[in-house]
Protein backbone atom coordinates (compact mmCIF):
# COMPACT_ATOMS: atom_id res chain seq x y z
CA UNK A 1 0.00 0.00 0.00
CA UNK A 2 1.36 3.44 -1.16
CA UNK A 3 1.10 5.99 2.29
CA UNK A 4 -0.37 9.51 0.70
CA UNK A 5 -0.54 11.37 3.67
CA UNK A 6 1.91 11.31 6.83
CA UNK A 7 1.40 12.71 10.39
CA UNK A 8 4.20 13.35 12.53
CA UNK A 9 4.32 13.79 16.36
CA UNK A 10 6.79 16.69 16.86
CA UNK A 11 9.27 16.07 20.12
CA UNK A 12 11.40 13.42 19.95
CA UNK A 13 10.12 12.62 16.04
CA UNK A 14 11.24 15.68 14.08
CA UNK A 15 12.91 18.14 16.77
CA UNK A 16 14.99 17.11 19.64
CA UNK A 17 13.32 19.51 22.30
CA UNK A 18 14.09 18.04 25.48
CA UNK A 19 16.72 20.60 25.83
CA UNK A 20 14.00 23.50 25.88
CA UNK A 21 11.81 21.65 27.84
CA UNK A 22 14.08 21.13 30.66
CA UNK A 23 15.31 24.44 30.53
CA UNK A 24 12.17 25.71 30.92
CA UNK A 25 11.08 23.35 34.01
CA UNK A 26 14.16 23.90 35.65
CA UNK A 27 13.95 27.81 35.72
CA UNK A 28 10.46 27.38 36.40
CA UNK A 29 10.74 25.13 39.80
CA UNK A 30 13.83 27.41 40.59
CA UNK A 31 12.43 30.30 40.47
CA UNK A 32 8.84 29.28 42.49
CA UNK A 33 11.79 27.55 45.43
CA UNK A 34 11.14 24.17 44.39
CA UNK A 35 13.39 21.26 44.83
CA UNK A 36 14.74 20.53 41.32
CA UNK A 37 17.43 20.31 39.42
CA UNK A 38 15.75 17.51 36.57
CA UNK A 39 17.57 15.55 34.90
CA UNK A 40 17.46 14.94 30.85
CA UNK A 41 16.70 10.87 31.88
CA UNK A 42 13.76 12.79 34.28
CA UNK A 43 12.47 14.84 31.77
CA UNK A 44 12.35 12.39 29.07
CA UNK A 45 9.66 10.34 31.07
CA UNK A 46 7.62 13.31 31.81
CA UNK A 47 6.51 13.75 28.45
CA UNK A 48 4.10 12.56 25.30
CA UNK A 49 0.73 13.62 27.10
CA UNK A 50 0.94 17.27 27.33
CA UNK A 51 1.86 20.16 29.29
CA UNK A 52 -0.63 19.80 31.97
CA UNK A 53 0.75 15.63 32.47
CA UNK A 54 4.28 16.94 31.85
CA UNK A 55 3.44 19.42 35.49
CA UNK A 56 1.99 16.58 37.76
CA UNK A 57 4.65 13.78 36.99
CA UNK A 58 7.35 16.31 37.55
CA UNK A 59 5.45 17.11 40.87
CA UNK A 60 5.17 13.73 41.67
CA UNK A 61 8.83 13.35 40.80
CA UNK A 62 9.53 15.32 43.99
CA UNK A 63 6.46 14.40 45.76
CA UNK A 64 5.22 18.06 45.93
CA UNK A 65 1.20 18.43 46.52
CA UNK A 66 -0.64 18.83 43.11
CA UNK A 67 -3.32 20.71 44.53
CA UNK A 68 -0.76 23.21 45.98
CA UNK A 69 1.95 23.83 43.29
CA UNK A 70 0.21 22.82 40.02
CA UNK A 71 -1.41 26.27 39.19
CA UNK A 72 1.64 28.55 40.20
CA UNK A 73 4.23 26.05 38.26
CA UNK A 74 1.45 26.08 35.03
CA UNK A 75 1.20 29.70 35.21
CA UNK A 76 5.09 30.17 35.28
CA UNK A 77 5.88 27.93 33.01
CA UNK A 78 3.85 28.93 30.42
CA UNK A 79 5.32 32.32 30.56
CA UNK A 80 8.54 30.31 29.93
CA UNK A 81 7.25 27.75 27.48
CA UNK A 82 5.95 31.24 25.08
CA UNK A 83 9.46 32.94 25.11
CA UNK A 84 11.93 29.94 25.48
CA UNK A 85 11.14 27.20 22.60
CA UNK A 86 13.30 27.33 20.59
CA UNK A 87 17.11 28.43 22.29
CA UNK A 88 18.19 24.82 22.55
CA UNK A 89 15.70 22.79 19.91
CA UNK A 90 17.53 21.29 17.06
CA UNK A 91 16.93 19.49 14.35
CA UNK A 92 17.15 15.92 14.47
CA UNK A 93 20.03 14.94 11.00
CA UNK A 94 18.39 14.21 7.92
CA UNK A 95 14.84 15.71 8.52
CA UNK A 96 14.94 18.37 6.30
CA UNK A 97 15.77 16.29 3.17
CA UNK A 98 13.20 13.71 4.29
CA UNK A 99 10.72 15.97 4.29
CA UNK A 100 11.47 17.67 1.16
CA UNK A 101 11.84 14.02 -0.29
CA UNK A 102 8.55 13.35 0.43
CA UNK A 103 7.37 16.35 -0.43
CA UNK A 104 8.67 15.68 -3.82
CA UNK A 105 6.91 12.43 -4.36
CA UNK A 106 3.26 14.00 -3.94
CA UNK A 107 3.20 13.02 0.07
CA UNK A 108 1.00 15.35 2.23
CA UNK A 109 2.67 15.93 5.60
CA UNK A 110 1.24 17.00 8.87
CA UNK A 111 2.17 17.40 12.11
CA UNK A 112 0.25 15.82 15.47
CA UNK A 113 1.61 17.30 18.74
CA UNK A 114 0.79 17.40 22.55
CA UNK A 115 2.27 20.84 22.91
CA UNK A 116 -0.45 23.91 23.24
CA UNK A 117 -1.21 24.83 19.51
CA UNK A 118 -0.25 28.03 19.63
CA UNK A 119 3.07 26.77 20.72
CA UNK A 120 3.00 23.67 18.22
CA UNK A 121 2.64 26.06 15.13
CA UNK A 122 5.50 28.61 16.35
CA UNK A 123 8.01 26.10 16.84
CA UNK A 124 7.00 24.31 13.23
CA UNK A 125 7.62 27.69 11.55
CA UNK A 126 10.41 28.67 12.91
CA UNK A 127 12.00 25.44 12.30
CA UNK A 128 10.46 24.42 9.27
CA UNK A 129 8.50 27.29 7.69
CA UNK A 130 5.17 27.24 6.56
CA UNK A 131 4.80 25.71 3.13
CA UNK A 132 6.13 21.89 4.11
CA UNK A 133 3.15 20.82 6.58
CA UNK A 134 -1.03 21.24 5.35
CA UNK A 135 -2.12 21.36 8.99
CA UNK A 136 -0.42 21.63 12.30
CA UNK A 137 -2.41 20.53 14.99
CA UNK A 138 -1.76 20.50 18.81
CA UNK A 139 -3.64 20.51 22.14
CA UNK A 140 -6.33 23.38 21.85
CA UNK A 141 -6.89 23.27 25.96
CA UNK A 142 -10.32 21.14 25.27
CA UNK A 143 -9.54 18.06 26.75
CA UNK A 144 -8.75 16.35 23.47
CA UNK A 145 -4.97 15.33 23.29
CA UNK A 146 -3.17 12.38 22.35
CA UNK A 147 -3.75 9.32 22.03
CA UNK A 148 -8.25 10.34 22.33
CA UNK A 149 -8.82 9.40 18.54
CA UNK A 150 -10.51 12.84 18.40
CA UNK A 151 -7.25 14.30 18.26
CA UNK A 152 -5.96 12.77 15.07
CA UNK A 153 -9.48 12.75 13.03
CA UNK A 154 -9.42 16.35 13.28
CA UNK A 155 -6.83 16.22 10.63
CA UNK A 156 -7.77 12.76 9.18
CA UNK A 157 -11.65 14.05 8.80
CA UNK A 158 -10.49 16.34 5.89
CA UNK A 159 -8.21 13.54 4.30
CA UNK A 160 -10.40 12.42 0.87
CA UNK A 161 -8.52 9.11 0.93
CA UNK A 162 -8.74 5.24 2.77
CA UNK A 163 -7.47 5.05 6.56
CA UNK A 164 -4.57 2.42 4.47
CA UNK A 165 -3.12 5.56 2.56
CA UNK A 166 -2.21 7.27 5.87
CA UNK A 167 0.46 6.85 8.38
CA UNK A 168 1.74 8.12 12.12
CA UNK A 169 4.75 8.64 12.29
CA UNK A 170 5.93 8.85 16.41
CA UNK A 171 8.38 7.98 19.06
CA UNK A 172 6.31 7.31 21.69
CA UNK A 173 3.63 4.62 23.71
CA UNK A 174 0.89 7.65 23.38
CA UNK A 175 1.98 7.76 19.58
CA UNK A 176 1.44 3.99 18.84
CA UNK A 177 -1.91 4.30 20.40
CA UNK A 178 -3.12 7.49 19.05
CA UNK A 179 -2.82 5.98 15.68
CA UNK A 180 -4.04 2.51 16.81
CA UNK A 181 -7.13 4.12 18.60
CA UNK A 182 -7.74 6.28 14.84
CA UNK A 183 -6.94 3.23 12.48
CA UNK A 184 -4.54 4.47 10.53
CA UNK A 185 -0.45 2.76 10.11
CA UNK A 186 1.67 3.37 12.73
CA UNK A 187 5.71 3.80 12.06
CA UNK A 188 7.82 4.33 15.75
CA UNK A 189 11.04 5.54 16.19
CA UNK A 190 12.35 4.73 19.57
CA UNK A 191 14.69 7.33 20.46
CA UNK A 192 14.87 6.93 23.87
CA UNK A 193 12.62 9.06 25.16
CA UNK A 194 9.62 6.62 25.70
CA UNK A 195 11.25 3.11 26.60
CA UNK A 196 7.64 1.25 26.95
CA UNK A 197 7.81 1.60 22.36
CA UNK A 198 10.15 -1.42 23.04
CA UNK A 199 7.81 -3.14 24.73
CA UNK A 200 5.19 -2.88 21.48
CA UNK A 201 4.23 -6.11 20.45
CA UNK A 202 2.33 -5.37 17.84
CA UNK A 203 3.06 -6.24 14.59
CA UNK A 204 1.82 -4.24 12.40
CA UNK A 205 3.94 -1.46 13.67
CA UNK A 206 6.61 -0.28 11.78
CA UNK A 207 9.71 0.13 13.60
CA UNK A 208 12.23 2.83 12.40
CA UNK A 209 15.82 3.44 13.41
CA UNK A 210 15.75 7.05 12.55
CA UNK A 211 12.50 8.70 10.92
CA UNK A 212 15.42 9.34 7.36
CA UNK A 213 14.36 5.66 6.85
CA UNK A 214 10.84 6.25 5.93
CA UNK A 215 12.32 6.95 2.41
CA UNK A 216 12.71 3.60 2.04
CA UNK A 217 9.30 2.59 2.76
CA UNK A 218 6.31 1.69 0.32
CA UNK A 219 5.31 5.21 -0.13
CA UNK A 220 4.05 6.82 -3.32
Amino acid sequence: MNYKHIIFDLDGTLLDTIPDLLYNLNTTFSELGLPGKFSTAEMATFLGSGKDEQIRRALSARRLSHEKYFAKVNALLSVYYAKNTNTYTEIFPGIKETLAELKARCVKLYVATNKPDHVAKDVVRHYFGDNVFIKVRGDKGDGIIKPNPKFLNAIIKNINDPLETIMFVGDSYVDYMSAKNAGVKCAIVPHGYDQKVLNIKDKGVIFLKKVTDIISLDIN
